[in-house]
């Protein structure tokens, strides 16, 4: 006869082993990609506006923990996105067309063109590359995956050999959906490196009314 608590011990094991093959990605087929992509690519195109409040991570090499800060995304169709930081406040990262501005604690107003093939692209010109292109522009820019996990689709985005302007110096993208609305749960930017920024977004609104003046650079930024 088999003791209870072996049998018991047992059968944790067995339910945790299920547990994990339950929860491991699975690739998502050519059908289902197609479909995800015709979901998500409605979503972003009926989208004038998105805001959601976010967590931003950022792991850094040399540092032993990654950088946590809170805050507020908006955007507003076709060119403009705001982060706004509650933690650490007063700090903030804007990018209203080709112009880029980024405010940090204790540090003078950063200002980029994003138009000069020289610029770096800010983590913001690279959430807004993602909210104003759609699935099509995905193919044309990388190589695109998909893979499930439970009621969630995780878009896997790898730039070509030769990627874009728009897109340089990342070396892939994970983005979280939900099904089946397709909304947005969370990006990972990978960039050159091995450091990486992730963005975890909750509460998000679409198509409210946002005030123009929210995405006006400071008088003193103007080109």
């Amino acid at each position: 006869m088999v003791p209870i608590r072996t049998a018991l011990l047992t059968a944790l094991v067995i339910l945790g082993l299920r547990g994990i093959a339950v929860g491991e990605p699975v690739p998502v087929s050519p059908s289902d990609l197609a479909k995800c992509e015709k979901g998500f690519g409605a979503l972003q195109q009926s989208t004038r506006t998105f805001s959601a409040d976010i967590v931003q991570t950022l792991f850094l090499q040399g540092l032993a923990q990654p950088i946590v800060s809170r805050g507020a995304l908006f955007y507003a169709a076709p060119d403009r996105l705001l982060i706004r930081f509650s933690q650490p406040a007063g700090e903030w990262m804007l990018v209203h067309g080709a112009q880029s501005a980024v405010k940090k604690q204790g540090k003078p107003l950063e200002l980029r063109d994003l138009s000069s093939s020289n610029s770096k692209s800010s983590h913001a010109a690279n959430l807004l590359d993602f909210f104003r292109s759609g699935p099509d522009h995905w193919h044309r820019d990388f190589d695109v995956s998909m893979t499930q996990e439970g009621d969630q689709v995780l878009v896997h985005l790898k730039p070509w050999m030769t990627p874009t302007t728009t897109f340089q110096g990342v070396e892939s993208i994970i983005t979280t959906l939900q099904l089946p609305s397709y909304e947005l749960v969370s990006m990972e930017i990978t960039l050159s490196g091995s450091n990486r920024v992730s963005y975890e977004f909750s509460h998000p609104r679409r198509n409210l009314d946002l005030a123009p003046s929210l995405f006006d650079l400071p008088k003193d930024a103007a080109p």
